[in-house]
């Protein structure tokens, strides 16, 4: 039995996210191959193991990813990585309109560069942990540090054709490695879901997502206030680490008699919320896949999301409408068209078809990487 390794970072327990979940799903795929899994969270972990591949993540913080592929290269171990590669447009827009504290500071230091954003908040976070290449990685800086990591990659899992266009712009030296085409997995049964409406007033939009400046929910509660007949409904936690946001947030929406907070919902609850909703609104700055975007295509709601995301790739362009977070005009326009617009009824038969296909369609790619790792 082949062994692999699966990477998740060394805060996953107490910062659980979106690509710890894909780590997960990921590794229970492996399993039902009948490949052996083991979770890894640093080097020492991974040498202590031995295995023949390692599943590690996330180009876009380049020195955690770095370390491990490095160790990997040293046993033997074969490097392979999910990119999650954001879309720079999107990421340059965060950085000049959308980010403030702290993080503001270092976008304006590093003139809202992407490339040079992500690598100096993954060196702070380098020395923070008193990381003794922290020296070596201050002086190589991004690039070469970029070219090194795309260098020890052997193989590389991307969300769609669009990622992948950005990702060998980015990164050259990955034309070399084996690509695969696996978006983040629709991995999701219905049962267990309520029928109950929760929905009080129509039309209903619900946005999911950690209250976070990134997310950018209080653009949506902004709006809502010229749509006064319309029920906006939010899920998602509070990021601790954004206490200012997550007040101007709750501030606003005590404000605003046409929204409310649900917090964190449980994925049934959650998936009752999308289904049940006339749209979800995906207000993000940027995403790799929004696996909202995806859940509400695979139940037939419309979507109401950001341009700068890759998710096209697999919902297409069919019950979905973009806009662009950096203008004030976009969404309330995109908002005011969907809601003048017919919208056709959805058959439980329907639902569980389009649900089955796109669970189908979201693991072939990486099935297909299974099958040749």
């Amino acid at each position: 039995m082949k062994k692999v390794a699966v990477q998740l970072r060394q805060d996953h327990e107490t910062k659980p996210g979106g690509d710890v979940a894909l780590a997960r799903a990921f590794a229970r795929r492996m399993r039902a191959r009948n490949l052996d899994v083991t979770f890894v969270s640093s080097s020492s972990d991974l040498m202590s193991l031995r295995p023949s591949v390692l599943l590690a993540s996330n180009v876009d913080q380049p020195l955690e990813l770095l370390a491990i592929a490095r160790a990997a290269k040293r046993i033997g171990t074969r490097v392979c990585v999910y990119a999650l590669h954001h879309p720079t447009a999107g990421v340059r827009a965060y950085l000049e309109s959308g980010v403030g504290g702290a993080r503001g500071l270092i976008a304006r230091i590093v003139r809202a560069d992407p490339q040079r954003y992500l690598y100096t908040t993954s060196l702070l976070r380098r020395a923070r942990a008193r990381d003794p290449r922290t020296i070596e990685y201050l002086w190589r800086g991004p690039r070469e540090t970029g070219t090194e990591l795309a260098r020890v990659i052997d193989d590389v899992l991307v969300s769609g054709e669009s990622e992948a266009k950005e990702l060998v712009r980015d990164f050259p030296e990955l034309r070399a490695a084996r690509t695969f085409r696996a978006p983040h997995p629709v991995d999701i049964e219905y049962e267990g879901v309520p029928n109950e409406n929760p929905y009080q007033r129509s039309p209903r939009f619900f946005v999911a997502g950690r209250i976070e400046s990134r997310k950018n929910p209080v653009s949506v509660v902004r709006v809502a206030k010229a749509f006064p007949n319309a029920e906006f409904v939010f899920a998602g936690a509070l990021n601790t680490a954004e206490r200012a946001y997550g007040e101007e947030f709750l501030s606003l929406l005590a404000r605003t008699p046409n929204c409310r907070w649900v917090k964190q919902l449980p994925l049934h609850a959650l998936l009752q919320h999308i289904r049940d909703a006339d749209a979800v609104i995906s207000p993000s700055w940027f995403e790799v896949m929004s696996l909202i975007n995806l859940y509400a295509s695979a139940l037939g709601t419309f979507v109401i999301g950001s341009a700068y995301t890759y998710d096209g790739d697999f919902i297409g362009d069919q019950g979905c409408a973009r806009f662009d977070p950096s203008s004030r005009g976009s969404l309330p326009d995109t908002l005011a068209s969907f809601m003048s617009s017919s919208r056709p009824a959805r058959s439980p038969a329907d639902l569980l078809s389009r649900l089955q296909s796109a669970r189908e369609r979201s693991w072939h790619g990486f099935d297909g990487f299974c099958d040749v790792m």
